[in-house]
């Protein structure tokens, strides 16, 4: 072997070992080891570039192997557990809940499920064109910067953005009710406090008989009647994920909350017929999914 092949060797070696090293310190947990969790995680091992441990936690108590500096959450059943908190924790799929890193002494790194107003809200013009007012409704007390994240947001594009907190379900028909001749479009956040059946419901039966848009942030909510969904994909929330581990372990300094750049765009044709919404050509080429 000569001198040039047997330092590319040497390199390769180097390099599957530090993969090896960064995946034996890395632990994942999951709120149930099916459906939308499985998907994200399997999206974070590949980007990761190694296999890694995961426990489920909805049969199990996580116990965290010596020589962990990182765990990764998903869902919000795997995000509360109790970690050292020495450790790294990198958590996603957990909307409407927050940890105060703060009180660790490790990182504390949120993959939010929700896309930032300055990539949304461009996003929702462009769907309408002619939208001036939105409203926005949320529950989960994680929300409570709302007001003045969305509203400064709002304001950079001339968008005026209320937004308005529902203590209960009794409470959402008369707060849409005021909502009439005041609002050209709602959105929905990822809240699990603020959506059910019901509320969906509600919303629904508002916005088709009103002919006022309803937005959400998840594919189901476009499923179930909301005119499109702008959110972040459980594949993405897992590729976030990695990357986040990836610069940690790097020293890099990262913000409490990440929002990503990649968005999926999901359309249902029906409920913006109910509505009077004509999508653009350039929207309906980004949509990942339209539902009839």
């Amino acid at each position: 072997m000569n001198s040039k092949a047997f330092k590319f060797c040497a390199a390769a070696l180097l390099c599957l070992a530090a993969q090896a090293r960064a995946a034996g310190d890395t632990v994942a947990v999951l709120s149930s080891a099916s459906g939308a969790y499985m998907e994200a995680f399997s999206a974070f091992q590949a980007a990761h570039g190694g296999s890694i441990e995961y426990f489920d936690a909805s049969r199990e108590k996580p116990v965290i192997p010596p020589g962990t500096r990182t765990v990764v959450a998903f869902g919000t059943k795997a995000a509360s557990q109790a970690y050292p908190d020495s450790l790294d924790l990198v958590y996603c799929m957990a909307p409407g809940f927050f940890l105060d890193g703060q009180a660790r002494a490790g990182k504390t790194i949120k993959i939010s499920m929700r896309s930032s107003p300055d990539l949304l809200f461009p996003k929702l013009l462009q769907m309408q064109p002619s939208l001036k007012r939105l409203w926005i409704f949320w529950t989960s007390p994680g929300y409570a910067t709302f007001p003045e994240d969305y509203g400064a947001a709002g304001a950079r594009l001339e968008l005026s953005v209320k937004v308005v907190k529902v203590e209960s379900a009794e409470d959402l028909p008369g707060l849409l009710r005021k909502a009439l001749g005041k609002a050209d479009a709602l959105w929905l956040p990822p809240d699990p406090l603020l959506i059910s059946p019901e509320t969906l419901m509600i919303l629904k039966e508002f916005s088709w008989s009103n002919g006022i848009p309803l937005y959400a942030a998840t594919k189901g909510l476009a499923r179930e009647g909301a005119c499109a969904a702008i959110g972040i994909s459980f594949t993405e929330c897992g590729s976030a994920a990695a990357a986040a581990v990836r610069d940690l372990q790097a020293g890099t300094a990262l913000p409490g909350v990440i929002f990503t750049e990649k968005l999926e765009i999901t359309l249902n044709a029906s409920a913006a017929r109910h509505c009077g919404l004509q999508f653009p050509s350039k929207i309906l080429r980004e949509a990942s999914y339209l539902f009839p």
